[in-house]
């Protein structure tokens, strides 16, 4: 496993001068923020990240990294350190619901592992990698492209924005040293106690609580009787009441994360007391090690809008939802990308002045179609039969445990870990910087992805002759996918220079590919999206290219 190091870092220039300048400004260094310093840097803009903690671990939150997520890390040149770090490819992604560890087994859905099960529709795989590695491995990747700097054990204290760029006044935790940033753009990826977001005056809607929660990070080997059914990632604890923990495996070893449903407002378990309801979910006392104990709440909310002017926020800022389907983390990636292709677009002199502002008409109704659908998979548990103790070896408790396990595998809570859709399938029809076409628009499907070139629709997978895929064709600039046209691309090319657009010309042999994407002519945006496709290209292009960037 990939070494975690734990170190502050304070940028340079806030030694020099008290005050300075940057292209963008990041507010928040978890996954997200980090991921918006990674593809600002990609691109070439310069940035500057703002975390208040000291970029250590402590208790990690998530353990899934998306396919969507690690095909932008592939991107990145990361996916490989991703598998690294990710529970064993042989290990199987197995979820059983459960009496308790070493009770009895209501139902299971046997998944198989990664090794076993090829991709389709991606190069990648959705990967078990625990943000005790997934953080670093960003942080340390950022480092290596030379255009984030970070500012770690500082807050923001205040901020105002004009027509221009915004100015923020950011302090040091340890010395209470203020300094003045001045940024074209600020992207806040501070959490879902968003302070940004606050003193912009936005709200959430949703349901503000749905329960309450407290994890416990531990470590234990007893494998005995943590994997009495066999090795599986999520384990679901059940009694006559419905469903009140689940046990996590973090890296198919030692690390796991137990999750205690049923806490009261505001309460606070100790070690020892978080122990007891552990022993009760394994079903008897057994050796473990609590490192760490977090209360959470679980919510359905998403902000009212995702940008004022030139401060744009990602991430559990606009969004938060149940981690039923594992979607948090990966669709704050997802506006990461958005938000800093568009930005950087603009910073460096090709994006229009009506750019920036898509990101929340595309993102919004992205997240609300993710965040229902993660409460949908916890709102299943409602659905579970109710009785009395389920444990014991009478004719009752047996008849009762059938009828759970039955109405598992009824009400298909498989759907939770089969969802390719999720990930692959979100699309922005109504993007202004989307041109649409007249082909029929695929219907979305949570356990079943389609692929599509249709506008608005992430571009498909296919594998070229030289072992690439055609995802490994797009993201720095704007990409023309060409499928053996022999036109004079001159003018296109001239169209593209005079906005400053960088544009590439990828010209595509192959039958299978060209039946999949449908047109002769694709365009395909930074993020990956198609923008534009057709099987002409008139004198006129610069029309096309005005729209897509957002003139």
């Amino acid at each position: 496993m990939l070494e975690l190091k734990f170190y502050k870092e304070v940028f340079v220039n806030l030694i020099r001068e008290n005050e300075i300048r940057v292209p963008v400004l990041i507010i928040g260094g978890g996954p997200v923020g980090l991921a918006c310093a990674i593809e600002l840097s990609w691109r070439g803009v310069e940035c500057l990240l703002v975390e208040q903690r000291d970029g250590s671990i402590n208790h990690p939150k998530m353990n899934q990294v998306g396919v969507r997520t690690v095909e932008f890390c592939r991107r990145w040149g990361t996916s490989e350190l991703v598998k690294k770090n990710s529970i064993p490819e042989d290990f199987p992604r197995s979820v059983h619901f459960l009496t308790a560890t070493s009770g009895h087994q209501l139902a299971h859905y046997d998944f198989p592992a990664r090794i076993d099960e090829p991709c389709l529709n991606s190069p990648e795989a959705i990967q078990r990698c625990s943000q005790l590695y997934f953080d670093p491995i960003l942080r340390d990747h950022a480092k290596t492209l030379g255009g984030p700097k970070f500012s770690y054990s500082h807050s923001l204290k205040n901020f105002e924005q004009d027509n221009t760029g915004v100015t923020a006044e950011i302090v040091s935790l340890d010395t209470d040293s203020s300094t003045t940033v001045r940024a074209d753009y600020m992207i806040a990826c501070d959490g879902a106690d968003s302070g940004v977001r606050d003193a912009l005056g936005i709200k959430l809607e949703g349901d503000s609580s749905m329960n309450y929660n407290i994890n416990a990070y531990f470590r234990s080997t007893n494998h005995e009787l943590l994997f009495k059914h066999g090795p599986a990632v999520m384990q679901w604890i059940i009694d006559g009441e419905g469903v009140w923990a689940d046990i996590v495996s973090i890296n198919g070893n030692d690390l796991w994360r137990f999750s205690f449903m049923r806490a009261e407002r505001g309460q606070i378990l100790s070690k020892e007391e978080i122990g007891q309801y552990l022993r009760k979910a394994v079903g008897c006392d057994f050796e473990f090690e609590i490192i760490s104990v977090l209360p959470w709440e679980r919510r359905r909310v998403v902000a009212e809008c995702f940008q004022d002017r030139r401060i744009l926020l990602c991430g559990d800022a606009v969004h938060q939802m149940s981690p039923t389907g594992g979607f948090g983390m990966n669709t704050g990636i997802q506006e990461a990308v958005d938000a800093s292709w568009k930005v950087a677009a603009v910073v460096q002199g090709w994006g229009g002045h009506k750019l920036v502002e898509t990101y929340d008409i595309e993102r919004r109704p992205v997240a609300w179609s993710i965040v229902n659908e993660a409460a949908r998979n916890y709102n299943q548990f409602a659905k579970l039969p109710k009785g009395g103790d389920i444990t014991l070896d009478t004719k009752d408790s047996e008849e009762l445990r059938k009828s759970i396990g039955d109405t598992i595998y009824a009400e298909k809570f498989d759907r939770e870990y089969d969802m390719e859709g999720v990930p692959l399938g979100y699309r922005y029809n109504k993007s202004p910087i989307i041109l649409s076409d007249d082909s029929f628009e695929i219907p979305f499907e949570v356990m079943n992805y389609t692929p599509t070139a249709r506008p608005g629709h992430r571009a498909p997978h296919a594998w070229l002759s030289d072992g690439r895929s055609t995802l490994d064709l797009f993201g720095q600039g704007i990409t023309l996918l060409n499928f053996g046209q022999n036109i004079d691309f001159n003018f296109i090319q001239e169209s593209a220079r005079t906005r400053k657009i960088p544009l590439r010309i990828e010209t595509v042999d192959n039958t299978k590919i060209h039946e999949l994407y449908e047109r002769k002519f694709i365009l395909v945006r930074p993020d990956g999206h198609v923008a534009w496709r057709g099987d002409e290209i008139s004198q006129d292009f610069g029309k096309i290219l005005d729209v897509i960037r957002g003139a």
